[in-house]
């Protein structure tokens, strides 16, 4: 507890009320598990030499505050400085930190006592200044393993003005201390260079004569360059060594330079080495990983409704020249990977941009999932012969049976992709996580293979003789089938149309059904009403059904999407972080709306009685991460997973220093089981 007479002498030290004169006088702030003081490297100030002040943390034990660049969490301290005129503060002088393990993750900081110094330019014309009175509102962070306090404080220290040379103060030692481990400029006779790779950067340091007493250790000056917690791994050489880092996993490109401080032992060198860029090779595995990722892409539920498209396709090609199915074929993939391209093209030049997108953003937008609802219904409609006004462009009906249809064709490899990205396959969430952190070129090549995988079971239906063969005959049982297959298309339209419901609240959900409405009476002007006219008035009333649904936005509170019994808690890194700090097991479900993949894993693996008995036995935390809109702390959180796209199920055991585990993409109560309790054994519980 923070003493209130020492805080309050503080204060009026600070207002210079109420405090007798004297050498270097300063007041010490007791604040919870740290001691504040304002110190100087002298008793006294003479004109125009200048001085060293610090401040100075005292900590009791298991307690540290941080480092400018405090690591994965934390604040370093800050001071804003009030001082007499022509007086003026130079910037903080940061130590050399340590590395302080906190569960998984891992910070930088300062134990026991450490002093931060600054240097006081004095001007040369102190004439008729007795003494000089030194100002300093100080904040901090002050953490152990459990909890994190913030702090702040008022500090003073009063400077009397000397003709003759300052004599040393108490403090001096500190001070000399400190500036041992200060950083220093890297002696002449050292060579260093950085380079970059996939996963690493490393640091070369030749002309390094001593023997390694210490492992050395590099502390960037910024955040998001290195996996603060990864080892660093020293290879000694002849001449010296070479200090391999794990790269920031969610750094779309390498640093242009490797600023920071480099320690050997108790010595620090301050470092900024430009880094050699090497050309980034094309890896086999994430292309095979993308190839796959495709592949089974074509079995998740999220294409579901475009299989009624394809499979009405494939009859009538039954029937059709060797040439012209394969026509299709290739039609249809081109219109896959062109949507792939510029999925591609669009996510790589936004996040260059800064935005924190991954897979599937386009369905973070409400008035986007509006219009792709619309565009299912329309659709629909069409397979119920209510309206054959772009069934051309669908490939759908007369045209595609007497030859024609390849615009559809490509139209459904189009349609394919857009209703494919809420899920994300096994295979594919590595193949994105590498995509996204490699140079256009390689990202796109991994898109491509994407693709192909998507396409290629059509290609090869239509590209092959012997299975074409088999299929059935058209015939007027095509016309029965084709307005069957309407209904799943509708049923995407309901399930649509609750997902803009959970990202825009109950507005959307009337802004879309009447947006349906004037869809469905355009439908029936064009069944019923002849000329071009008839045409025109269908146009217009469907381009004001989609203009309706443009303004849609998110809504601003955090949907919660609860399938269970459990009190599933919202996302929150730093809260995952207090939990981790207390020990706790943390289940973490990445989840949206209208990731179709997410709500079967919710409903057959996550909302079972087992699990939800099983977490609340055990103890274990469960957290929502819903990424259903736009949410860049999620975004963030996907990306330190090397993941892009949504689901991902992460189990924290709570214990230092033990790794997460990253579940499987497809889930069963089983494989959750299974994960509970073997972290039940691991814990002794």
């Amino acid at each position: 507890m923070s003493s209130p007479l020492v805080v309050a002498i503080a204060w009026l030290a600070l207002l210079g009320i109420g405090l007798p004169s004297g050498p270097a006088l300063a007041v010490a702030v007791q604040a919870p598990h740290v001691q504040v003081e304002l110190l100087a490297d002298g008793y006294s100030i003479q004109a125009g030499h200048d001085a060293t002040l610090g401040v100075r943390f005292t900590l009791e034990e298991g307690w540290h505050v941080y480092w400018k660049n405090p690591g994965d969490s934390g604040e370093p301290p800050s001071v804003r400085w009030s001082l007499p005129a022509s007086f003026r503060a130079g910037e903080l002088q940061w130590p050399s930190p340590e590395r302080i393990p906190v569960g998984p993750l891992m910070n930088f900081g300062y134990a026991g006592t450490v002093l931060i110094p600054a240097d006081l330019h004095v001007p040369a014309d102190l004439a008729g200044m007795e003494a000089a009175d030194i100002r300093a509102h100080v904040k901090w962070l002050v953490c152990n393993r459990d909890e994190c306090i913030p702090g702040e404080a008022p500090l003073v220290l009063t400077l009397p003005v000397s003709s003759a040379a300052p004599r040393p103060s108490a403090a001096s030692g500190l001070f000399d201390a400190i500036r041992s481990r200060l950083p220093r400029a890297v002696p002449a006779e050292w060579s260093i260079d950085a380079t970059v790779g996939a996963e690493t950067l490393s640091l070369r340091v030749s002309g390094f004569a001593n023997a390694l007493r210490a492992p050395p250790l590099f502390f960037p000056s910024e955040r998001d360059v290195i996996e603060a917690p990864a080892p660093q791994a020293v290879t000694p050489a002849p001449d010296g060594f070479r200090l391999d880092l794990r790269r920031w996993r969610q750094s779309q490109t390498a640093p242009a330079s490797l600023d920071g401080v480099l320690t050997i032992g108790p010595r620090a060198y301050a470092l900024s080495v430009p880094v050699e860029r090497r050309a980034a090779g094309l890896a086999v595995e994430p292309l095979l990983f993308a190839l796959a990722g495709g592949l089974l892409l074509n079995l998740m539920p999220c294409v579901f409704p475009v299989l009624a498209i394809k499979a009405l396709a494939l009859m009538n090609l039954a029937g059709e020249q060797r040439r012209r199915a394969r026509l299709h074929g290739i039609f249809y993939a081109a219109g896959v990977l062109v949507s792939f391209w510029a999925l591609a093209g669009g996510l790589l030049a936004m996040r260059a941009g800064g935005e924190q997108l991954g897979w599937g953003f386009q369905l973070q937008s409400p008035a986007f999932v509006a219009v792709l609802a619309s565009l299912f219904f329309w659709m629909a409609l069409i397979l119920l012969d209510v309206s054959s006004f772009g069934a051309s462009i669908m490939g759908v009906g007369h045209r595609l049976t007497a030859g024609g249809g390849l615009g559809g064709a490509f139209f459904t490899g189009v349609l394919a992709t857009v209703v494919a990205t809420p899920c994300a396959a096994p295979f594919m969430g590595t193949a994105m996580g590498y995509a996204l952190t490699q140079p256009p070129r390689v990202a796109l090549a991994v898109f491509t293979c994407l693709g192909l995988g998507l396409a290629l079971p059509y290609v090869v239906l239509t590209c092959v003789p012997a299975i074409a063969m088999r299929l059935p005959r058209p015939g007027k049982w095509m016309e029965t089938l084709k307005q069957l297959l309407a209904f799943p298309l509708l049923a995407t339209v309901v399930w649509l149309v609750w997902v803009a419901s959970v990202q825009a609240g109950s507005a959307a959900v009337l802004t879309i059904l009447t947006a349906l409405l004037i869809l469905a009476l355009a439908a029936w002007i064009v069944r019923h009403w002849s000329g071009r006219w008839a045409r025109a008035v269908a146009a217009v009333f469907i381009a004001v059904a989609l203009w309706s649904q443009l303004s849609l936005t998110p809504r601003t509170d955090s949907p919660r999407i609860d399938q269970s019994a459990l009190a599933w808690e919202p996302y929150s890194a730093a809260r995952l972080e207090q939990w981790l700090r207390q020990g706790k097991p943390v289940f973490v479900d990445f989840t949206a709306a209208w990731c179709v993949t997410c709500q079967v894993n919710e409903r057959l693996a996550l909302a079972t009685a087992a699990v939800g008995g099983k977490m609340r036995e055990i103890g274990v935390v469960p957290v929502r991460a819903d990424w259903t809109t736009a949410d860049p702390e999620i975004t963030r959180a996907l990306q330190g997973f090397g993941r892009d796209g949504v689901p991902l199920y992460v189990l924290y055991s709570g214990r230092k220093d033990d790794p997460p585990r990253i579940l499987p993409q497809l889930l069963t109560s089983e494989i959750v089981l299974a994960e509970l309790e073997q972290l039940e054994r691991r814990s002794g519980t």
